[in-house]
């Protein structure tokens, strides 16, 4: 079966973080990457794609978006950190907004989402965030500072389940279509 995978969207992990951080005062490093893989996760499961498209490690303090963490750290591509930069800013651990986020990068159901998340987990303490991620199948099951299954977010709920086999469905179909684009 080939590894669940989906294209980082700088664009939308960036007005993700903004949108966050407007809306669940006193955002922090940690806590935002908590509430972005909650969200990206419910979003996968229900939909069957996550918002920002990034990669998820299992770090000691639960699941940290690898390229998003590089871009909290003014690290990564230097387009990508100029636009972090413009909307976003982090100070120490504190995140705070320069420029209200585009909300237009987002589908419905990626501010439905979005929202979601901040009503459930934006009252919950970093700490907090940090121990409910630990109890996550797919954080237990990933090798330390290793990628996390994607597969694994969606559970054992039948409805989950079903979108799990379209979306590895679509996985099959691009890893068939791509070598053939490769070679033109």
């Amino acid at each position: 079966m080939t590894p669940i995978r989906f294209e980082f969207r700088a664009e939308k992990f960036v007005a993700a973080v903004g949108y966050l951080a407007q809306v669940c005062p006193g955002m922090t490093k940690l806590k935002l990457c908590k509430m972005l893989y909650f969200a990206d996760k419910e979003h996968l499961v229900r939909f069957g794609r996550p918002i920002t498209g990034d990669q998820y490690y299992k770090l000691e303090h639960g699941p940290i978006p690898t390229r998003g963490l590089d871009l909290l750290k003014g690290q990564g591509h230097a387009p990508e950190v100029a636009l972090f930069e413009k909307y976003v800013a982090v100070k120490g651990m504190t995140i705070r907004v320069n420029q209200a986020p585009e909300k237009k990068v987002f589908s419905k159901s990626d501010l439905a989402v979005l929202d979601a998340v901040c009503r459930k987990y934006g009252h919950l303490t970093a700490a907090q965030l940090r121990t409910l991620s630990h109890k996550e199948r797919a954080w237990l099951a990933a090798s330390e500072n290793g990628p996390m299954d994607f597969g694994l977010f969606f559970g054992d709920d039948p409805d989950a389940l079903q979108v799990k086999e379209l979306v590895e469905a679509q996985q099959e179909s691009r890893s068939v279509i791509s070598p053939f684009h490769a070679s033109r």
